[in-house]
């Protein structure tokens, strides 16, 4: 199955592809959000589409470590605007 054809994916595409970095929560949450509800339905454990899913996870968790977390402790942090040297 093409995974352009995965409910999800869409979801997911729309987190990966955000350059707000206000709207990017949200991105992920609806994309983590799509993966469980497609995973409430039965799907074969070891096909294309849940091997799909924990990339999806996994790259939505690296996303957010990096795009999110990253931007709330650099906002929280004035030391992180002044230049350095």
């Amino acid at each position: 199955m093409d995974q352009n054809n995965y409910l999800w994916h869409a979801a997911y595409w729309a987190a990966v592809c955000e350059t707000d970095d206000e709207q990017m929560p949200g991105r992920i949450l609806e994309a983590l959000a799509a993966i469980e509800q497609r995973l409430l339905s039965p799907i074969e454990p070891d096909g294309e589409e849940i091997r799909a899913i924990k990339n999806a996870q996994d790259g939505l968790q690296g996303l957010k470590a990096e795009r999110v977390i990253n931007v709330h402790r650099s906002r929280s942090d004035p030391a992180s605007d002044q230049p350095s040297g």
